[in-house]
């Protein structure tokens, strides 16, 4: 009984685990996703009704049909980003197939399939006109696209894709859009929202990693989107950016990969105040390092997929500090006055005045020798900070 008991409780929790992530894909499916559609007509530019158009993916055996309708419509809302491979079937045509649709994140696409009159086992092979692909011909938002080979190949610092957003029309490098401010971006992360509300909401903008909860690496993004103006309601709630990033995924095929950037200090160029102050350029070695991997567990139906970065950096930062002037490491004091010792309101008390002025605990010999030894260690040459007076800037 107490067996039984607990075995309802497990399924139970699993049940409201299934619903919770049925609602959630519900609720986010629509942002960060894709969709394709079109019309089937014959030689003749005529609609062909009742045809059966499968979408297909291979690399994760995804599948799904239709049927089109009296116009020659059909339509596959809400699908993964991914590149799919559409088939056609007609009584009295030849087979169509068409390898080559790309659904890019939040940019549905339109394709148009011409059928040729035969027989079903003949197969047509087609591939779309890629300008498709770049060209938002569905709606009015307006953005770019970014793909995996432009996310791996783009220079980046430190290999963060929040540096490819400034590369787009109307967007700063701190990252305004349009005119918007930069917290009012939206970020999502496979549909779900990802901002960061607690240290300032939607940060965003041209920055991914000030705006987003989680930080995305370059191998693990397949692709991204940023809707610039003209956002659909689907995409998000505020008025500057809609950043929408999809991570890789497994597939039937196992796939991999390793990295190793080196960036040493040779060929860096000093600053302007150091090379004023006499100062060396400082060191700055960084390495970045990681990998991937990816793979199905349950082949066309369960794929996992890991990726890592590590980032290894030696800094040496300029930086100006208030150090004791020579005289203050000889336990001389100056200050501005007048007096018999003055010249030009400019007045000293050696180590010998000060003991008689403090004759009752005299001066600390060990806080004179180690002004001593911050003025051999570390002498003065700049007047940016410290009083000029006893302190110079080092």
């Amino acid at each position: 009984m107490k067996f039984s008991n607990l075995g309802t409780k497990v399924l139970t929790l699993l049940a409201a685990v299934v619903l919770t992530v049925s609602v959630s894909n519900h609720a986010f499916g629509q942002a960060g996703t894709s969709g394709v559609s079109g019309t089937v007509v014959d030689q003749n530019g005529g609609a062909v009704a009742g045809a059966n158009i499968k979408i297909l993916n291979p690399a994760t055996g995804f599948n799904r049909t239709v049927v089109t309708t009296d116009d020659g419509k059909f339509n596959f809302p809400g699908i993964t980003p991914a590149t799919y491979t559409l088939e056609v079937e007609a009584a009295n045509f030849k087979k169509l197939v068409n390898t080559n649709v790309q659904a890019l994140v939040n940019l549905p696409i339109s394709v148009n399939l011409a059928l040729e009159p035969g027989e079903v086992t003949a197969i047509v092979n087609v591939t779309s006109n890629t300008i498709e692909s770049v060209v938002n011909t569905q709606d009015a938002s307006i953005g770019n696209n970014f793909v995996p080979q432009q996310i791996i190949e783009l220079p980046t610092d430190l290999r963060n894709i929040n540096n490819l957003l400034a590369l787009q029309p109307g967007v700063t490098r701190d990252g305004y859009v349009a005119g918007g401010r930069s917290d009012q971006a939206n970020i999502t992360l496979d549909g779900v929202d990802i901002n960061d509300q607690q240290t300032g909401g939607r940060s965003g903008g041209g920055d991914i990693e000030q705006g987003s909860a989680l930080r995305s690496t370059t191998e693990s993004v397949e692709e991204f989107r940023i809707t610039t103006l003209g956002a659909n309601a689907n995409q998000g709630r505020s008025s500057g950016a809609q950043i929408s990033l999809v991570t890789k995924s497994g597939t039937n095929d196992f796939k991999g990969s390793v990295f190793f950037f080196k960036r040493p200090t040779t060929g860096s160029a000093n600053t302007f105040f150091n090379n004023l102050a006499g100062q060396p350029r400082p060191s700055l070695d960084r390495n970045v390092f990681g990998g991937t991997i990816g793979g199905p567990i349950l082949r066309d139906k369960l794929f996992f997929f890991y990726s890592y970065e590590g980032q290894d950096q030696k800094l040496e930062e300029s930086t100006n500090r208030v150090v004791p002037l020579p005289h203050l490491g000889a336990g001389t004091l100056r200050f501005q006055g007048t007096g018999p010792s003055c010249v030009a309101g400019n007045c000293s008390i050696g180590l010998a005045e000060l003991n008689m002025i403090y004759s009752a605990v005299g001066i600390n010999p060990l806080a004179v020798s180690t002004l001593a030894s911050a003025v051999s260690s570390y002498r003065s040459n700049n007047t940016q900070v410290g009083d000029g007076i006893n302190t110079g800037g080092f």
